[in-house]
């Protein structure tokens, strides 16, 4: 079941110091976790909460709502297994099918943001690329400006009923042609 966590002010474990490791500390730091970044060969870094140049204990795991298990194989069956008797969610960048979640691949276009699994890297990576160059950009603006009118309108039915004309509407054509002053115009008559 495909889902997105809201990360903002939340406590991030991250173990290892690798690329997969570098890579998930800067997406939770992204998303606005407070990340705990454990390794022995963990380099000093003033934007996560807590650098710790140490192997991973399961003490690691206090106050932590998520972690990523990013080490060698062994350590980072420590990881799950600590992790699960904690309570906590765990991903295992080696194993993925060991964790509790999968890491997809991303495709961003501003607010927009579409998530690719197919239990096969070397697939999700080259459809990663094929909906990169399929997506286009207007589709951020498309979501930008329907929020931006959800934002302006009361509450109930009528809300409803005008948010679902605009967005089914010619704005995402407008957006993808290119005339974004039309667009922005039909979103604030909206």
């Amino acid at each position: 079941m495909p889902l997105h966590l809201r990360l903002t002010g939340r406590r991030v474990l991250v173990v290892g110091a690798g690329p997969v490791g570098r890579r998930r500390v800067a997406a939770a730091l992204g998303g606005g976790a407070q990340v705990r970044w454990v390794a022995p060969d963990v380099p000093p870094s003033p934007v996560v909460a807590e650098a710790v140049a140490a192997p991973f204990a399961p003490a690691h795991l206090r106050d932590v709502l998520l972690a990523f298990a990013c080490a060698p194989p062994s350590v980072n069956a420590t990881v799950v297994e600590a992790a699960r008797a904690a309570g906590v969610l765990v991903g295992r960048a080696d194993a993925p099918e060991e964790g509790d979640l999968v890491v997809p691949a991303v495709v961003r276009r501003g607010p927009v943001t579409v998530g690719l699994t197919s239990g096969a890297p070397m697939a999700t990576v080259a459809l990663r690329r094929a909906l990169e160059a399929a997506v286009p950009d207007a589709w951020g603006l498309f979501a930008a400006l329907v929020a931006e009118a959800r934002e302006r309108l009361a509450g109930g039915a009528e809300r409803t009923r005008r948010l679902r004309a605009l967005a089914d509407g010619p704005l995402l054509a407008l957006l993808v042609r290119g005339d974004v002053e039309a667009a922005r115009r039909l979103a604030e008559r909206a």
